[in-house]
């Protein structure tokens, strides 16, 4: 598919950052913040990992649903990181990093749709 130096730029939405401060903050506070490092590493493992392979996610099931197929999911249990492949530009965007056990549907509404209106814009 692509040659063998080819590496993705994965960038954080500023949302998708406020969700890691978040649960960073909500685990050092209840867990101590060695625990919370430890998330952290595994966020950025994630991260580091879609640079080189940027599709190896599945597509949200909430999304699949209603027939969005242009994002994509992992999981760092509990968190699922939703993010975006750009192929045009070479990019992986991450949008949401969030406690599974939320009410992903409404998540997904809220922040994509309003991703969707962004890219819209530009």
């Amino acid at each position: 598919m692509h040659g063998n130096k080819s590496t993705w730029k994965v960038t954080f939405t500023r949302c998708a950052d406020c969700d890691i401060l978040d649960i960073f903050t909500f685990i050092a506070e209840r867990d101590g913040p060695d625990i919370a490092a430890t998330i952290l590493e595994k966020f950025i493992q994630a991260r580091d990992s879609l640079r080189e392979f940027p599709n190896r996610g599945r597509i949200p099931p909430e999304l699949e649903r209603v027939n969005i197929r242009s994002f994509r999911e992992m999981q760092v249990t509990p968190y699922r990181i939703v993010y975006q492949v750009s192929r045009d530009i070479h990019e992986v965007h991450i949008h949401v990093v969030a406690d599974g056990r939320r009410n992903f549907t409404e998540l997904l509404q809220e922040r994509l749709l309003d991703a969707s209106r962004e890219d819209k814009q530009q």
